[in-house]
């Protein structure tokens, strides 16, 4: 039986989950970090660590930092808030935090939880033995469902594949924070999902990732809505029951096909001046780290940019000057409008001067 770990201030609440999962799960907990920590030491290795954010003392984040020290392996789930989402979406995105669950939790959602993480821990187990499999970039799937069985099956059915790596979200806002957060390769989204309906979630999304595979599902028919989003362009509609293979086949062929590979090895400045030259007109979507920004070409000219609460200028800089970047050529944004009057050459000539300004500050 797989051991987990679970570490919270709240005893009755960990004993309670102790009991409702002793059959299936063997159960440690700690109150607090710094007990969390002493179990890890001592008591681990554990297939699974499940962790409060809001901790006195030390917090979830600072327990996992110190955690992962000890061992590695360890699959990390965070209980957090709704108010802590983009703080625990960074955490995700950064590796250490395989997944997140809102508080209060319900029973299944965490036992389901549970178990893709144990999965987890045993495919990480397998790539740690074969690293020619660990190193590969897989593409990422997003599948937006409020219903857990669903999510299940899907993930599942994904898994079985090794092909591709699956995130799921129970709402619209939370899958919107995971696009912002996280390079996502398809989104699936069922029609009727919470704080907004799965159309709108798919042209937001669209808004800000145009490259992204879209697919919507629904009980009703998918005729209905064949033509009825034409600013979108979806993939493909899936009529609920799932035929799962039928589902993956339409998924990978979408992957294969419409594949935009992302360009590396060129200078900033450089890349935009090559755009400026061809009078491109495109949405440059340009990625360091773990950061994201936009930058809008219409027939050569540089006319908006956005980058986290930045805008037009004070982002184009901001932009220009990230380290390693890397660069996708998406759709141009036909609402966009101009927001940047000066040429590139000066925004060019503008960021190298806040950059060196920069330098000489440190």
């Amino acid at each position: 039986m797989d051991r987990i770990l679970f570490v919270d201030e709240d005893l009755a609440f960990m004993e309670v989950t102790q009991r409702r999962l002793r059959k299936i799960f063997d159960i440690d907990i700690a109150q607090g970090g710094r007990e969390g920590l002493n179990a890890v030491a001592g008591k681990g290795p554990y297939a699974v660590v499940i962790t409060d954010l809001h901790m006195n003392g030390m917090d979830g984040f600072e327990f996992v930092e110190k955690a992962k020290k000890i061992d590695p392996d360890s699959v990390i789930v965070m209980l957090t808030g709704h108010g802590n989402l983009d703080v625990s979406l960074k955490a995700l995105n950064g590796g250490k935090i395989f997944k997140f669950l809102i508080k209060p939790c319900k029973p299944h959602v965490l036992e389901k939880t549970l178990q893709e993480c144990v999965e987890q821990y045993h495919r990480n187990s397998h790539l740690i033995k074969t690293p020619e499999a660990a190193s590969t970039n897989r593409d990422k799937i997003l599948i937006v469902d409020d219903d857990p069985e669903v999510l299940s099956v899907f993930t599942a059915a994904v898994n079985a594949t090794d092909q591709c790596d699956v995130l799921t979200a129970e709402n619209g806002k939370i899958a919107l924070e995971l696009i912002k957060f996280i390079k996502i390769h398809v989104i699936v989204t069922d029609l009727d999902i919470p704080d907004m309906g799965g159309i709108q979630l798919l042209k937001a999304t669209h808004r800000r990732e145009p490259n992204m595979d879209l697919f919507l599902m629904t009980w009703r028919p998918a005729s209905e809505f064949q033509n009825s989003v034409p600013e979108i362009n979806m993939n493909a509609i899936f009529e609920k029951p799932l035929d799962m293979q039928a589902v993956l086949e339409k998924i990978w062929s979408a992957l294969r096909s419409n594949r935009k590979g992302e360009i590396k090895g060129f200078g900033t400045a450089a890349f935009l001046q090559m755009i400026e030259m061809e009078e491109k007109t495109c949405t440059l979507q340009v990625r360091s780290a773990d950061k994201v920004g936009f930058l809008f070409f219409r027939k050569g000219q540089l006319i908006a940019a956005e980058t986290g609460n930045l805008k037009n200028e004070d982002a184009a800089y901001d932009i220009i000057n990230w380290k390693d970047a890397t660069f996708e050529v998406a759709r141009p944004d036909a609402e966009k409008h101009t927001e940047i009057n000066r040429t590139l050459m000066h925004i060019l000539v503008e960021a190298a001067r806040r950059h060196d300004e920069a330098e000489a500050d440190k």
